[in-house]
C-alpha cells in the first residue's frame, strides 16, 4: 500500500465527521438519535448506487484509524472528498454534494431567476430643491444575478443591431 503523508493529513484535519451516534449523541448532527448526514456509514468493498441513483461510496475496512475529540474514527467516519482539492486548498471539501442532480437545478435555478419584486412610490413635495437626476436614477438601478452574471461574462445585455434597416427600393419614376 502507498503512503500519502500529505492526503492522509488532510483527511485527518479536514475529512472526519464526528465523532457522531452512539459515540456522541449529542453531536448537533444528531437528530432524532441519528446522525442527519448518515454517519457513520458502512463498510462496502464497491462503489454502488441506490434506488434514487445516489453514490454509496467504497468504504474498506482498512483498521486505520484516528483519534478526534479523544474517539477513535474509523473510514466510516470519512466524508467523500478529492484528494487534490482537500491537499490544494486545506480545507473541508465534500464532494458528494456535487452529485445531486438537485444541485445543478439549484444552479441554474438562481443563474435564470430574474429580478426580484420592489415597490416603488413617487411622492411630490412642495419644497423648491435641487433635483440632482443622475443620482435619483443610481439610487434606483437594480442589477439583477441574470443581468449580472451576463455582464461579468461580457454577454450581450441588448440586440445591437441597426435600429433601422435601409431597404433596395425607389419612388415611381426615381431610380436608386
Amino acid at each position: 500500500m502507498e503512503v500519502d503523508p500529505d492526503g492522509y493529513n488532510a483527511i485527518n484535519n479536514d475529512m472526519m465527521h464526528g465523532p457522531c451516534g452512539d459515540l456522541n449523541p449529542q453531536c448537533p448532527c444528531m437528530k432524532q438519535g441519528k446522525c442527519s448526514k448518515h454517519f457513520p456509514k458502512k463498510f462496502n468493498n464497491q462503489t454502488t448506487f441506490d434506488a434514487d441513483g445516489f453514490p454509496i461510496y467504497r468504504k474498506r475496512n482498512t483498521a486505520t484509524q484516528v483519534k478526534k475529540n479523544n474517539v477513535l474514527l474509523d473510514n466510516r467516519y470519512v466524508v467523500p472528498y478529492n484528494r487534490n482539492l482537500i491537499v490544494k486548498f486545506d480545507a473541508h471539501k465534500n464532494i458528494e454534494l456535487c452529485n445531486y442532480l438537485r444541485s445543478v437545478k439549484y444552479l441554474f435555478k438562481y443563474i435564470n431567476k430574474g429580478s426580484d419584486r420592489a415597490t416603488a412610490t413617487i411622492e411630490c413635495t412642495d419644497t423648491a430643491e435641487l433635483h440632482d437626476e443622475i443620482k435619483r436614477y443610481l439610487d434606483c438601478r437594480y442589477i439583477s444575478a441574470t443581468e449580472a452574471y451576463r455582464r461579468i461574462f461580457k454577454f450581450d445585455i441588448h440586440h445591437r443591431e441597426p435600429a433601422v434597416e435601409r431597404f433596395p427600393f425607389h419612388l415611381e419614376e426615381k431610380t436608386p
